[in-house]
């Protein structure tokens, strides 16, 4: 791997860790908000004006931003029956093929998605309370996925670029 490409790939796992960490404060900002809400609700028989919303809309961010980081460190399910069967360079090209794969359905997700986005702000459509627009949401999102493609095809170049194992007992 050239010195540039291995600077871009370091420079985007900083970027996969930042969103991870936005996605630690959208998940304690969503836990202080039940919290606060229900202590409202049951203590002072008042709850906050909009908790469910922001409820609602950090629960579908966070899982967005913390996808590219989840790629990049191997999180998600997989099942190796069968792969781990495979020769090592077949096994190079089907890790990079399930990449590509993932990274394709990622950025088809994302298009339809700001497509989406682009038809409910085009409406004007609003949460109900907090008056945030749900289109601009659908276009954050579908951003993020395409971070999250880019993470898939990264991992997927580094599957091929991946060295075999070395063999055990020969000479």
């Amino acid at each position: 791997m050239s010195r540039m490409s291995e600077t871009a790939v370091l420079w985007f796992d900083r970027l996969a860790r930042l969103l991870a960490w936005v996605a630690a404060a959208m998940a304690t900002i969503m836990m202080l908000t039940i919290f606060v809400n229900v202590v409202m609700r049951y203590v002072f028989r008042s709850p906050p004006r909009g908790a469910f919303e922001i409820v609602e809309i950090t629960m579908g961010l966070m899982v967005f931003f913390a996808l590219p980081l989840m790629i990049r460190q191997s999180g998600n399910i997989r099942v190796t029956i069968l792969f781990d069967r495979l020769p090592e360079a077949a096994r190079r090209y089907a890790a990079c093929a399930t990449e590509l794969l993932g990274a394709c359905i990622c950025g088809f997700i994302a298009w339809r998605m700001w497509l989406y986005g682009e038809r409910i702000l085009r409406f004007g459509e609003v949460t109900m309370e907090l008056r945030v627009p749900r289109g601009a949401i659908a276009q954050s999102m579908s951003v993020l996925l395409v971070v999250a493609a880019t993470a898939f095809v990264i991992c997927a170049l580094q599957a091929l670029r991946r060295a075999p194992a070395p063999q055990i007992g020969t000479t």
